[in-house]
């Protein structure tokens, strides 16, 4: 028997996704790649305000950003998977606008944004960039609405589906992933304590909405997942 994914809602389509670019316009700016770094695990890639220089494409591996308004404290803003460019929302402001480490080892193409004037049909290749940026911009304004107004279920929720729906549009199962990334730090970026976290991801194994072994997930129900996102104020 064929299981429904859950994930073919309009609004999954349209709005659960968090950091995931046009795979024209990274295809592009991999041609441009002048180096093939590799980044350990708690390393930094860059630091907020560092000046921008250029653009960074994950091969392998999966990243963090993280914000700090002044001496507060820091805020973890982004995840990046494999595909995603860094330094997209830095162009504008010619600095970057977070802290990027590596969650674990990873594989990054570094393109200097200069390296952008020798794509084929220039014009068009910069709007592509133009829109990818926004769309950036958008999706992360969405995310913080997303954060702030939501109830804690379906924030996380909302978190697993997006995840379900970036690991299918790599090509790889949207079903059962392994998220690098810590409870603590998927906390910080839901803006929730780290024991409503694990309260929340014990009543979903509860539900049979997933399970979940280390940093290993298995989203057993996505209809339910799905329709507990879809749960918005």
């Amino acid at each position: 028997m064929e299981m429904s994914t859950g994930l073919d809602k309009p609004y999954v389509e349209q709005e659960v996704t968090y950091s995931y670019s046009s795979l024209l316009i990274v295809q592009e700016l991999k041609n441009l790649s002048q180096s093939i770094l590799t980044l350990r695990r708690k390393n930094t890639l860059l630091y907020q305000g560092d000046p921008f220089q250029g653009l960074y494409i994950v091969q392998c591996g999966m990243l963090k950003q993280t914000f700090q308004l002044k001496k507060k404290d820091e805020h973890l803003t982004h995840f990046y998977l494999p595909g995603d460019i860094i330094g997209l929302d830095s162009i504008g402001e010619g600095v970057y606008s977070g802290t990027v480490k590596a969650i674990e080892t990873s594989g990054l193409l570094h393109i200097s944004f200069r390296r952008t004037e020798e794509l084929p049909n220039l014009q068009t290749s910069h709007m592509q960039l133009l829109r990818c940026l926004s769309r950036a911009m958008s999706l992360e304004h969405s995310r913080m609405w997303q954060m702030i107004n939501q109830p804690a279920d379906v924030r996380l929720a909302y978190f697993f589906t997006a995840m379900s729906s970036n690991f299918l549009a790599r090509g790889y199962s949207p079903y059962s992933f392994r998220l690098a990334m810590s409870r603590h730090e998927i906390a910080d970026y839901l803006c929730m304590a780290v024991e409503t976290l694990s309260r929340l991801i014990s009543r979903f194994q509860q539900q049979k909405i997933l399970t979940t072994r280390g940093h290993e997930y298995h989203i057993v129900n996505p209809d339910a997942l799905a329709s507990i996102a879809a749960k918005r104020k």
